[in-house]
């Protein structure tokens, strides 16, 4: 039997795990809280917990050392300094903790991989162009050497999109799509998509405790990958709803000439607030002038159609560039099984809750 202790059990990701994997039969998991109010839901699914020890090393080291692998899903809050410096003593303080020769898994997303916000396409940037993707690689580096120091073997997982039914991005997902009669996506019904669901998500972890992959860095999206219609096919039919999908690609749109003072305030909205401010104090008519014809240019390249129908959601397409797990099959029907028996258990122990 592998025993797992689930850090930052109270998120999102982390509950449903241990949801989902308490039908795993080779693992008894141990969800670790640091409040009261935590407890409610555990209890009412029956799902082991206790309280994160937070006093002496000696006690830290009683609990953790008990354990054959620890997931850490927190991340605490905070300003950019504080969580890359909180996050390196926390880390630092668990992997101490734990036994020689266990396994950590830290889990960070797939937006570590650097890609600017408005990068629709997934890529490798060696030089990361978020605060979230410089802090999640720091720290990544910093399991590795906290590892190798205490003899823990690290698993860094990048996560695609993680979906299920208690995820909010499935939520959102179902909103949207109740409110569209026609869903304009942004590219081709083929495009891959970078998610994984729960169930695959605790797939590859067991595969990994049990020793089938070697410690390192891993990106987890569902296999085979989905394409970008059979995820919006799957929300359709899962919550029985019938909005058409219409796939638009933006790199295939015509785009109009762009006229010089457009394209000057394009190239300075990045530093719009200063340069707004510098151009209103030294020469306002000129700034009025070129906004104007900016926005003159803007609204006469949309059509009726382009904006009634903006696109319904953003999603990261392409093939992972680096290392993935090849976990079990996660197909389309499979993954509507497994899902709706899932949220059928939840909805019933609810329901009995509440009589």
């Amino acid at each position: 039997m592998i025993k797992i202790a689930i850090l930052g059990a109270s998120s999102q990701v982390g509950t449903s795990v241990a949801l989902y994997g308490r039908n795993l039969g080779e693992v008894e998991i141990t969800c670790l809280i640091r409040s009261a109010y935590s407890r409610v839901f555990f209890e009412l699914f029956g799902l082991r917990y206790e309280y994160l020890q937070t006093g002496s090393p000696e006690q830290i080291r009683e609990q953790l050392g008990r354990f054959d692998v620890v997931l850490d899903f927190a991340y605490p809050a905070g300003q950019l300094h504080e969580i890359l410096e909180q996050s390196r003593e926390n880390i630092s303080n668990t992997l101490s903790a734990m036994r020689k020769g266990s396994k950590y898994f830290y889990m960070s997303s797939i937006m570590a991989y650097g890609m600017p916000d408005d990068q629709k396409w997934i890529g490798h940037y060696r030089v990361p162009r978020t605060s979230y993707s410089y802090i999640k690689r720091e720290i990544e580096k910093h399991c590795l050497q906290e590892g190798n120091r205490c003899g823990i073997s690290i698993y860094n997982f990048r996560l695609g999109q993680v979906h299920g039914f208690l995820q909010s991005v499935s939520a959102s997902f179902r909103k949207k799509l109740s409110l569209a009669g026609t869903a304009v996506l942004d590219g081709r019904p083929s495009d891959k998509v970078n998610i994984i669901f729960i169930h695959s998500l605790c797939a590859a972890i067991l595969d990994c405790a049990k020793g089938l992959h070697a410690p390192g860095l891993y990106t987890l999206v569902n296999t085979p990958q989905w394409t970008l219609e059979e995820l919006y096919q799957y929300y359709l039919q899962f919550y029985r709803m019938d909005a058409s999908l219409q796939f638009r690609p933006s790199e295939l749109m015509s785009k109009p000439k762009r006229s010089l003072a457009r394209y000057a305030i394009e190239l300075a909205k990045p530093h719009r607030a200063l340069l707004e401010t510098y151009v209103l104090m030294k020469a306002p008519k000129f700034y009025i002038r070129m906004k104007g014809r900016f926005r003159q240019d803007a609204f006469s390249v949309l059509t009726p159609e382009d904006s009634k129908q903006p696109y319904l959601d953003y999603n990261l397409l392409g093939t992972p560039p680096l290392q993935t797990i090849s976990g079990p099959e996660a197909g389309f029907e499979q993954t509507m099984t497994i899902e709706r028996e899932t949220a059928d258990y939840y909805h019933s122990i609810l329901s009995a809750a509440s009589l």
